[in-house]
């Protein structure tokens, strides 16, 4: 019966130590646990003092024997041979969007010396009221020369439907005609990217080759070949775990519309009319010609009675009213052509900028004259194709056996749970003298220099560097002669602006929107002044005007006018002092720069 227990409490503890060794430390639950009531440990029976106590029973020797195997049966595996490799050729379809009909460009004509309304109308096959109405003019069409006109629009065109993964350059290939060419055709930049279904004008004399097919060849495995048994071989049995399946991949990603230059359009007050006066002319004659009365006239140029005309004499009519675009966030100036359907140098000689110039949102860009709004501009745009999920990767637990087991006495019903006895520590034979600890000194910490703040960059901005800054930013008030440039001027006098010579009455504008701090002439030798403040710490100062038109806190766009040319403030003749003042941070103070290093040139 002692051998039986023992053989028993041996297999016991075989199998713990295999389950301990093989068995994957729980994973620990993310919520708060406490440990469960221990049970109460039976008590075990009086012992009688009359019975004799229990002796140990001899423990016989335990031989040790290999544990039987428990693994199945090993089964035989086939092993796939390697599959042969072939070539085979793989065909590919580029440029394989469809040619349709749609709308082409306006037709342009540029006025020549001694062209009429009718004449015009007549040579680009439409009316004079159609070509009237397509280019705002009025009666009685006074035309100049080089004037550029906006005629009807062509029926004929064709157009290419861009497909997945097309470029200009492959599309001018298939059409035998130049990528700039098909750029110019549609009144965009060679590098801007193509949307997919975009609609791209085929210029004059295309000839279509058709999709162009690449045909490359690619190494594959043969197929159809079957499995070669091979010598059966034992591998232990693991369990795979199931992967997830892959999403599938999308061939055709999905597309999505996206609106560009959504702003509005807006009046705005535009450049004044102008006449040059031509030997025989009269003041009536010229009014009706710039569609304003003769007193309005006069008064607009200081004329007086007999009113005396000289050719070559230069007339301010009245003032226009044109339309300007409200730019949006993300606008340029390339996207705000190709909605309004003028081109790029249009745009950029309409707002005095260069051509490509970026454009803030919440200006006013004034259109030119022959526009047609088309919308904002719908684009698609492809969708980003998902990726798949990464696939877990399988490591097999290694298997490891246990070393052999001691055995121990087979445990009694009345055993307690083990449990670690403190350390047993001997007293010694005789006490010792007590050891004092000898005091350690405590380590010598050194106090950590704090780390330096990184100084702000201090220091005035160079010409290069403010020109950078203002780029884009503000027009000239007016135009003119310099008199007076900026800097010294060598007799302990300095000039903190540009001094301009006009005529009186002359409008002035604003440079940039902003808003007005000051308007008013109590600062001595400037006359009426106007001072603006502009974003980013910028700006600007008008002197010497004769009316102010704007008052204190008032906010003014752009090329707003501000008021009129004069001789105020102790000048002896009508002209404008303009500044342009920049401070870099809010703490500053702006300091005078030289208007030339951000005006347009």
């Amino acid at each position: 019966m002692t051998l039986s227990l023992t053989r028993t409490a041996l297999f016991l503890l075989a199998g713990t130590a295999l389950t301990a060794c093989t068995t994957v430390e729980p994973v620990r639950p993310n919520f708060p646990t406490r440990p469960a009531p221990s049970q109460p440990l039976p008590v075990p029976p009086p012992v009688r003092q009359d019975e004799p106590a229990m002796q140990p029973r001899p423990i016989p020797p335990v031989e040790s024997s290999q544990l039987p195997s428990i693994s199945p049966p090993r089964p035989q595996s086939v092993r796939p041979a390697p599959r042969p490799m072939t070539t085979e050729t793989v065909t590919r379809t580029t440029v394989a969007g469809k040619v349709v009909e749609t709308a082409g460009p306006a037709k342009d004509y540029t006025v020549k010396p001694g062209d009429n309304l009718d004449a015009i109308a007549r040579t680009m096959g439409t009316t004079r009221k159609q070509i009237a109405d397509d280019n705002d003019l009025k009666p009685p069409y006074a035309l100049r020369p080089g004037q550029v006109l906006k005629g009807p629009r062509t029926t004929s065109a064709k157009a290419y439907v861009v497909g997945q993964g097309d470029t200009l350059f492959a599309i001018a290939q298939r059409f035998s005609v130049s990528a700039a060419a098909i750029a110019q055709a549609n009144d965009r930049e060679i590098e801007a990217p193509l949307a997919i279904g975009e609609r791209l004008i085929l210029p004059e004399g295309f000839k279509d080759k058709g999709p162009t097919t690449i045909r490359t060849q690619v190494t594959a495995p043969a197929r159809d070949v079957p499995p070669t048994p091979s010598t059966p071989t034992y591998s232990e049995p693991v369990r795979q775990p199931s992967r997830p399946t892959p999403p599938p991949i999308i061939d055709e990603p999905a597309t999505t519309i996206r609106t560009r230059v959504t702003g509005k359009v807006v009046d705005a007050a535009g450049a004044p009319k102008t006449y040059k006066v031509k030997s025989g002319d009269n003041l009536d004659g010229i009014a009706r010609s710039l569609d304003t009365t003769r007193k309005d006239l006069a008064e607009d140029n200081k004329l007086k009675p007999p009113y005396a005309l000289q050719p070559g004499q230069v007339l301010k009519g009245p003032e226009t009213k044109v339309k300007a675009y409200v730019v949006g966030q993300g606008d340029t100036q390339a996207l705000i052509a190709k909605r309004f359907g003028v081109t790029q140098r249009a745009l950029a000689d309409a707002n005095n900028v260069k051509i490509g110039a970026p454009v803030r949102a919440g200006r006013q860009v004034i259109l030119p004259a022959g526009y047609r709004d088309r919308g904002p501009i719908r684009e698609e745009v492809a969708a980003p194709r998902p990726k798949p999920a990464p696939v877990p990767t399988y490591t097999p637990p290694v298997q490891t056996y246990p070393a052999p087991v001691q055995p121990t006495p087979a445990p009694t019903p009345y055993d307690r749970p083990p449990v670690t006895p403190p350390p047993i520590v001997q007293p010694p034979a005789t006490r010792p003298a007590p050891v004092r600890p000898t005091p350690v000194a405590p380590p010598v910490t050194r106090p950590s220099t704090p780390p330096t703040p990184a100084a702000p960059v201090v220091g005035t901005p160079t010409d290069a560097q403010i020109t950078s800054f203002g780029r884009g930013r503000f027009i000239w008030p007016l135009r003119g002669d310099v008199i007076s440039d900026f800097g010294p001027k060598g007799t302990g006098q300095r000039n903190d602006g540009l001094n301009i010579r006009v005529s009186t009455g002359e409008p002035v504008r604003a440079a940039a929107a902003g808003d007005v701090v000051y308007a008013g002439d109590q600062v001595p030798g400037f006359g009426n002044l106007v001072l603006v403040k502009h974003a980013d710490g910028w700006v600007t100062a008008y002197g010497h005007m004769s009316r102010v038109d704007v008052k204190m806190q008032q906010k003014i766009t752009q090329g707003q006018q501000i008021g009129q040319a004069g001789s105020t403030g102790g000048v002896t003749e009508p002209q404008l002092h303009f500044e342009v003042r920049y401070a870099p941070t809010p703490q500053d103070r702006a300091r005078p720069i030289d208007p030339k290093l951000v005006l347009p040139k």
